[in-house]
Formats: structure tokens, C-alpha cells, sequence
């Protein structure tokens, strides 16, 4: 286990030297294709396209790999605002860490160091202990530790893996490690340059039934249809989501949250004629989607399935992206459908890692109709 640890060890200087040179990163990291995570925080790193990503009840940013043994590999960054912890010194903060890792079964710090990252020298430590896996397995996991310090926060970067996969993702972390960026934190309402317009009171042509049973406050639990005339759908959004028209071609609703980056858009294409829903989707993509500052990128991971539209033999398309406005990520996901000659595009947007967000948007993109709600 020493020889482990002094490899690691070399691993994470090397990785430095190659920063600081400004040259390619190691050789592993070039088979796998990567995607840019930009943290609101201030932060910004890069990791697999097909990894997943949670932010947790607790802040962390959870990165993780979606099948087989790289279910098991986890690169998590914790964000610690530096004016509200007793521990102001990134030594303070790992010798916590450091205490919680000996805490766990069979925990011992097998090598402590620094390294050069972003800038810095990093404080580290390396570690393993006893776990259960993904399927509930008692295992041995490796772990790397380290503490980096941002201009108000601390980033907690930490690696772990089970013992005969931790150095098969170690180019995970090291390419993590190796882009991470410090920056400022967004401001916390930030707003899409010319994708923002005022939030006038909903029109005349658009009519907000109950969805279920109304609760008395309008909050975002609130929610209602809202129907539209002039395109022949009905959408279920939060009641304190704004509501502006956009006639021109392509017709569009736009429907969003007053205080942050998080909606929904409905565009109505009339056609020449009548196409398949995946044929539509994909022009979309290649004609437009490019323009919409949240779906520059479309992601390699499924988006579920619609449950339909109210009306029979209406295939619907879906598909998930991402971008980012004022340095943050934001994720959508999108529903594609084409009925009598009009294609209909319907995109819920929303900061990554926000999990409530993420399933307001997600609702209303799949409860969109084209017959009238049952409820």
C-alpha cells in the first residue's frame, strides 16, 4: 500500500507540472471525451460526458459514473464559504477531513502532501478504508483528499473509488484537478443577455385553469394550466412563473421564474409539411438550437419519455442539453412532436444541480397537451 501511495503521489505532481508547463494531460485522459462544469460558485472543471452529476441536500457537487465499475468512482467538491467556518486556513479545513476520514471503518491516511493546483499549492491526503459499494458490498476504497482556496470559499476535492478501480479513474480526478478554474461567484439572480425580455401580465389569449387542487399561496408549489388559444395546447406551470408572447416566426410562450435562471419555452413552427417528430427534432438542433443559450450542447444520456399529448399516435422526441449565461451551467430538457403541419418545440431550462428546479421544469415539459387536461 506505500507503493500505492507514493504512485499516487507522483501522479499528482506530475499532473501539476504539466499545468504549470501548459502541456497535454496525461495519457489516459485523452480516451475519454469531456465536458465543461461551470459552478455558480465560481468554480469551473471538466469531467466525463458520461458521467453523471447531483448536487446533494447538503450543496455538494457530486460527480459519478452511470454504469459498471464507474458507478463506484466518485469525485464530489464541497463549497465552503470562508467567512462562515472556524477553519481559516486550508490546513484547518483537511485536518478535519482528515478526522472524519479515520472516523470510518478501518480508516487510515496513508500519505499527506501538497500539490500543485490552480495556482496553489494544495494541501492532501491520502487514504483508504472500509465501504459498502453500489450493490452493497463491503469493499476497501481508496480516497484523495485535498483543499483548494478560491477568493471567498474553500473547495473540498475529493476522490474515491474501491480498491482495483480507484487507478482506473485516477484520470477522472487528475483531469478535474487539471482544469479547474477559480473565478468569482455569479450573482445570485443572473440573467441571459437578450434572452431576458420584461414580464408583462399574461395575455388575453392565455387562460390559467387549476391544475389539481390550488393551494391558497401562489409559490412555486402552485400550479396551474395554462392555455394557450392561438397554438392549441395547455401546459401545467407554477402560478408565480411570468408569461410573455412572441407572434413572429416561430410563434413562442415563454414562461419563467421571476427571481432566477429556471422555465419553460413553447415555440409552434408552422411546416410545409408534415414530418416525422425525430426529422423535426433534428433540424431544430442544426438550424436553431445553437441560438438558445441553454441548449448549445445536447447531452449523451437518455431524457425519459414523454406521456403523451392527449391525442392518439403523436410520437414525441426527447432530448437533453446544456450551456451556460453569466458563467453558470444550465441544463434542459426538451419534447419534440409535429401535428397537422405544425412542429412544437417545448424546452424547461434550469441551473444544474438544482434539483427542485429541475423537476418544475421537468413537469411542465411533460405535461404538455394538444386535447384538454383530465384534471
Amino acid at each position: 500500500m506505500g507503493n500505492f501511495a507514493k504512485a499516487v503521489v507522483g501522479r499528482l505532481i506530475l499532473l501539476g507540472c504539466l499545468v504549470l508547463l501548459g502541456s497535454a494531460l496525461p495519457a489516459g485522459a485523452q480516451d475519454t471525451v469531456f465536458r465543461t462544469y461551470k459552478d455558480n460558485s465560481g468554480f469551473s472543471c471538466e469531467f466525463p460526458s458520461d458521467w453523471d452529476f447531483q448536487q446533494a441536500e447538503n450543496t455538494d457537487r457530486v460527480f459519478s459514473g452511470l454504469s459498471g465499475p464507474a458507478r463506484d468512482a466518485t469525485i464530489i467538491v464541497q463549497v465552503i464559504d470562508r467567512a462562515k467556518t472556524s477553519e481559516k486556513t486550508a490546513k484547518a479545513q483537511l485536518d478535519v477531513l482528515k478526522a472524519q476520514l479515520l472516523d470510518i471503518r478501518d480508516g487510515r491516511i496513508l500519505k499527506e502532501g501538497e500539490a500543485p493546483i490552480a495556482g496553489q499549492q494544495a494541501p492532501f491526503v491520502i487514504a483508504s478504508y472500509k465501504t459498502t459499494d453500489t450493490a452493497g458490498k463491503l469493499r476497501t476504497f481508496n480516497h484523495i483528499q485535498m483543499v483548494v482556496t478560491a477568493p471567498r470559499l474553500f473547495l473540498l476535492m475529493s476522490y474515491s473509488a474501491p480498491d482495483g478501480v480507484f487507478e482506473d479513474y485516477m484520470k477522472v480526478f487528475e483531469n478535474c484537478s487539471a482544469t479547474l478554474s477559480i473565478g468569482e461567484p455569479t450573482p445570485a439572480e443572473p440573467e441571459a443577455d437578450e434572452e431576458k425580455p420584461q414580464a408583462p401580465p399574461p395575455p388575453a389569449s392565455e387562460a390559467e385553469e387549476p391544475a389539481g387542487k390550488p393551494t391558497p399561496a401562489d409559490n412555486e408549489d402552485t400550479i396551474v394550466w395554462r392555455r394557450n388559444s392561438d397554438r392549441g395546447f395547455w401546459i401545467a406551470v407554477p402560478r408565480i412563473w411570468s408569461s410573455q408572447i412572441d407572434a413572429s416566426e416561430p410563434y413562442s410562450l415563454d414562461m419563467r421564474h421571476p427571481d432566477r435562471v429556471e422555465g419553460v419555452i413553447v415555440w409552434a413552427l408552422d411546416l410545409d409539411q408534415s414530418t416525422k417528430a425525430k426529422d423535426f427534432a433534428d433540424a431544430w438542433e442544426e438550424n436553431l438550437a445553437d441560438k438558445v443559450f441553454f441548449m448549445n450542447e445536447r447531452l449523451a444520456k437518455p431524457a425519459g419519455e414523454h406521456p403523451g399529448v392527449g391525442l392518439p399516435k403523436v410520437p414525441v422526441v426527447m432530448r437533453q442539453y446544456q450551456g451556460e449565461v453569466s458563467g453558470a451551467t444550465v441544463q434542459s430538457i426538451a419534447a419534440y412532436l409535429v401535428y397537422k403541419k405544425r412542429g412544437y418545440t417545448i424546452v424547461g431550462y434550469h441551473f444544474l444541480g438544482d434539483k427542485k428546479g429541475q423537476k418544475r421544469v421537468q413537469d411542465a415539459v411533460m405535461s404538455f397537451r394538444l386535447a384538454a387536461p383530465d384534471n
